[in-house]
């Protein structure tokens, strides 16, 4: 039977089908071959671990927008299992989003391919993280591999994140020489951010203003451009980040919601004042919507960086990751009056290992229900 002879299935059939033979066959299914209208159904009537091939029929825009966002139901099965997926109605679409994080040889062979069937798109949202390619994403290759596909798109949103391995990088490449390829660009600006740490370089490329709510990892050095989307952030550097770097996060990322610190590197400015009195030395940072700060892969000046009042304020604190021996040594064994306020609302405490806590502990961390123990 091909895909074109397939017919809806009646309501009395399709709800006997997911109530008593979906569960009982889920754990077996490696690939379904769905319609559109049922394929929720279908796909919530039974846990299906090997599901990796997913053919839909009857897709079009309206089902698009309400399958493929986080908020839909089945939005996890698309996201952690489904390696192939077919569309039966791209040649029509009008508008798609597509997210997706992949390897070169699965961008090369998965996502191009699905993107050359795509003729009448008129707007594209492309958010892609590319891993162990040979080259950075840049204009040469949007426009010969995608756009070249779309000659009606006149609306081109994207996102993209390669990460490549340093020795691959011949020559080596400036953010400015890779920024130069978009000039002519024909649908918007478009702005490039690179980021250098030991043995990988990260190119991020996107399109203005930035409308999407991730970006991992960048340095350092980044553009005065305001990312009013982005709530979870990650920054990572082999050169030390100073009070001033975290100001200029907290002005240009104001809705930061999510920060993963990674620098081993020490703070010149806290290590030299870290027991000084003095409070005046630089303006506090403030993050009014930070909820959750990583910090189990950091120096422990950024341990004094986040949880000194008079440096940084977290009004919205609630979850923490760190090295536990760091947090005693800044904390001063959970009696210091600078890191407690920063402390005061936190729920959720992730640390490397299982310990004893003191009465110290629970009066510093006075609403703490959730102790996650694992490597950070």
């Amino acid at each position: 039977m091909s895909i074109n002879d397939i017919l809806l299935i009646a309501d009395p059939i399709l709800d006997r089908f997911c109530i008593n033979i979906l569960p009982r066959i889920g754990l077996n299914i490696k690939s379904l071959i769905l319609e559109s209208e049922s394929m929720e159904r279908i796909l919530l009537a039974a846990d299906y671990p090997n599901l990796a091939e997913l053919k839909l029929l009857n897709f079009n825009n309206k089902i698009a927008s309400h399958y493929f966002t986080v908020k839909s139901p089945v939005h996890r099965i698309f996201q952690k299992q489904i390696t192939d997926l077919i569309l039966d109605d791209l040649p029509n679409l009008k508008c798609f989003s597509l997210k997706y994080s992949c390897l070169t040889e699965q961008y090369d062979s998965k996502i191009l391919p699905l993107l050359r069937h795509t003729s009448n798109l008129e707007e594209f949202t492309l958010n892609a993280t590319i891993q162990k390619p040979i080259r950075f994403v840049d204009r040469t290759q949007i426009n010969n591999q995608i756009l070249v596909h779309m000659p009606r798109l006149y609306k081109f949103i994207f996102y993209i994140s390669t990460e490549i391995k340093l020795h691959h990088l011949v020559p080596c490449l400036s953010s400015d020489d890779i920024q130069q390829t978009f000039t002519n660009i024909r649908y918007q600006q478009v702005a490039c951010l690179l980021n250098h740490c030991y043995d990988t370089a990260t190119c991020h490329v996107f399109s203005l203003p930035f409308v999407f709510d991730h970006i991992r990892y960048i340095g350092n050095t980044f553009p005065s451009i305001v990312f009013s989307h982005v709530t979870n952030l990650g920054v990572h550097d082999v050169v030390p980040f100073e009070h001033e770097f975290f100001l200029r996060i907290a002005c240009f990322f104001p809705m930061l919601e999510k920060l993963d610190v990674i620098n081993f590197k020490s703070q010149s400015q806290i290590s030299d004042n870290m027991n000084s009195n003095d409070n005046q030395l630089c303006s506090i940072v403030e993050y009014p919507y930070l909820i959750l700060v990583r910090l189990g892969r950091s120096h422990i000046d950024y341990y004094e960086q986040f949880l000194n009042d008079t440096k940084t304020h977290l009004p919205r604190l609630t979850a923490l990751t760190v090295n536990y021996d760091q947090l005693t040594i800044v904390t001063e064994n959970f009696t210091r009056d600078a890191t407690r306020l920063n402390c005061a609302n936190v729920k959720e405490l992730i640390i490397q290992r299982t310990l004893v806590h003191s009465k110290d502990f629970y009066v510093y961390f006075p609403v703490v229900t959730s102790f996650l123990f694992e490597l950070v």
